[in-house]
């Protein structure tokens, strides 16, 4: 009887993990992608036509095959699977570095896709925003190939923390290749789709002023307002990464968020206070609104930085509601 048990046991834990097969896909430098990816599939996705994305945000590491297993383990927490589950699609992850030998200058994070990333000339690190869209081709073409299914092009781009400013980076520079995007814990700071701010010239991540120069291909406005997108960042989340001689802004991006963001708060190169981060978080919501109807965004009261079954469940719903 006890034998009979222990195997019915092990049976429910097996069927109740059929959700979590992920396979580690390779780098493909020929199919333009320089670093592997996660893609997690299984039978209860096999109808999706739509894939959930969300970068890793798992912290430094030695060696890419040490990023690979703690972005493996955090697909059991991250926003994006707790989504993708919920919605039974599959789901991607791109095993970006957070710095190497060869990059360990603070000014790259790869995590939030900042504008020394994306001015990377060498050919590894190269423009790693067009490398996961060779991953999300090569998934689709995977999925295609072994489950026959047809996957939109346009993926569901997710993200919490760090991997929120990726999304919603990632949402800016290629507007046509996103369904609908979803970013929690935001930090307070958005780009603005606008060339100026008040008149100041707003280079990237902060606006578009500098954005051919950087991508090579003019702003997709009309694009970017078709493109459904909801950010949440709580009443009480602390978190921010912005400030003078942090790794996300440059000298320049910094003097351009003191002028436009903090309203003449205290804004040096000290973590910010909660205030400050509420009123650039508030700032970024009025320059936006004032240029684009499309983006939703929320300050649930009392949320620190931390991802709840109510959020999950705002995110996924909102998802529904706006896939084309």
């Amino acid at each position: 009887m006890k034998k009979i048990l222990g195997i019915v046991v092990i049976s429910l834990l097996l069927s109740g993990n059929v959700y979590s097969k992920t396979i580690v896909v390779k780098a493909n430098p020929e199919k333009g992608f320089h670093f592997p990816y996660l893609l997690k599939n299984s039978k209860k996705t096999v109808d999706a036509n739509y894939m959930v994305v969300e970068s890793n945000n798992t912290g430094s590491g030695n060696s890419i095959k040490g990023m690979t297993s703690k972005a493996k383990k955090s697909l059991n927490w991250v926003l994006g699977a707790s989504i993708s589950k919920k919605l039974k699609y599959p789901m991607l992850m791109p095993v970006f570095p957070f710095g190497t030998s060869a990059l360990m200058q603070n000014k790259y994070y790869f995590p939030q896709l900042d504008s020394d990333v994306l001015k990377i000339d060498k050919d590894k690190y190269r423009r790693i925003d067009l490398q996961l869209i060779a991953m999300i081709d090569d998934a689709r073409e995977k999925l295609l190939k072994e489950n026959n299914q047809n996957i939109n092009e346009k993926v569901i781009m997710v993200g919490f923390s760090s991997s929120s400013l990726f999304s919603a980076r990632f949402t800016f520079l290629h507007p046509d290749r996103v369904s609908v995007a979803i970013g929690g814990g935001i930090g307070g700071l958005l780009p603005v789709p606008a060339d100026k701010i008040n008149g100041i010239e707003a280079i990237y991540p902060i606006g578009t002023y500098d954005f051919e120069n950087i991508t090579g291909t003019k702003f997709n406005l009309e694009e970017y307002k078709k493109t459904p997108q909801f950010y949440y960042q709580g009443t009480k989340d602390k978190s921010n990464p912005f400030r003078r001689g942090a790794e996300d802004l440059t000298d320049e991006e910094y003097k351009i968020v003191k002028k436009l963001f903090v309203d003449g708060l205290p804004f040096g190169d000290k973590p910010v206070s909660l205030k400050v981060s509420t009123v650039m978080w508030n700032n970024s919501q009025k320059y936006i609104n004032q240029i684009v109807d499309n983006v939703r965004f929320e300050s649930p009261k009392g949320l620190g930085h931390e991802i709840t079954p109510k959020m999950i469940r705002k995110s996924t719903k909102f998802i529904k509601e706006n896939l084309k």
